[in-house]
């Protein structure tokens, strides 16, 4: 049986898909940092997590760009291994229980007992945009968890996409939880590692938006990373994980429809946050 998110994709009219505009990763891995073979293992079960039904290997391939014969042959040794299941009449493949159990040793509080999840699913189901768990790793903020928008005219964005620490959305959330030393010496490593030809980062105007966001309580980046895109981030209350990394909540859209309600949506985002995570209500 289709869940309230499919049963909505499917009542979607086929000619609304032509509304879809992909988000690029604007911070890819930078080239040998990772085993190519590995990054592509994380980015198909990432994959299986976002659509949360079981796919061909044509459609996974096509997905996330990558060649059909090696997407088969890593296909293939994931369900030898027995982390996915195939059917072979359907020809489809599914992940196991065995993805579902890694990791559950890590008794987390919110993240381990669904609060996190559910606080997502709530704010989905309200504001219809797309919802994004960041995480600060390094000099970027991550997206670890999302979930996409429904909305007829919406923005895809892949799971696992970065952006710059010092200079997005997200990652003034971030850095909300650090001194101003801490957030120079951000500024100062992103400058230093940064492409030829990108722009260096100004580091008055970086403490100025996270300033912005400590005083009110959220940030609001206006097209800062994409055109005509919106995003609103919640910094999350400390001690949500293991080692204590900043978290944020990002609720993501086109930026004429976010400013519009932008009251709004601030208020939907910290009662969620109060209620989940502060409140401890179960």
């Amino acid at each position: 049986m289709m869940n309230a998110r499919e049963a909505k994709a499917a009542a979607r009219p086929p000619s609304e898909e032509g509304a879809v505009r992909v988000v690029p990763p604007v911070e890819d891995m930078e080239e040998g940092a990772v085993v190519k073979s590995a990054a592509r293992v994380l980015r198909i079960l990432e994959f299986f997590d976002e659509v949360q039904r079981d796919a061909r290997v044509t459609e996974i391939a096509a997905h996330l760009k990558f060649p059909q014969s090696s997407t088969s042959a890593l296909l293939k040794s994931l369900a030898q291994l027995g982390y996915l299941d195939y059917d072979r009449v359907r020809r489809t493949f599914l992940p196991t229980a065995r993805v579902a159990l890694l990791g559950t040793w890590l008794k987390e509080g919110p993240v381990q007992d669904g609060r996190l999840l559910r606080l997502m699913e709530d704010l989905s189901e309200k504001t219809h945009d797309t919802i994004i768990l960041a995480v600060r790793n390094g000099i970027y903020s991550q997206y670890i968890h999302v979930i996409q928008a429904l909305t007829p005219i919406r923005y895809h964005v892949p799971q696992g996409s970065r952006r710059l620490l010092a200079w997005s959305g997200s990652g003034f959330a971030l850095l909300t939880q650090s001194a101003d030393k801490e957030i120079r010496a951000v500024v100062a490593r992103t400058n230093a590692e940064a492409p030829e030809g990108r722009t260096p980062i100004d580091l008055r105007a970086t403490l100025e938006h996270v300033h912005q966001a400590q005083r009110d309580g959220y940030f609001f980046s206006r097209a800062l990373v994409t055109p005509g895109a919106g995003a609103i981030a919640v910094s999350l209350p400390p001690g949500l994980e293991r080692r204590n990394r900043p978290m944020a909540i990002v609720v993501s859209g086109v930026l004429e429809d976010l400013e519009r309600r932008e009251d709004q949506l601030v208020s939907l985002m910290q009662d969620a946050v109060d209620r989940y995570l502060v409140t401890d209500c179960g």
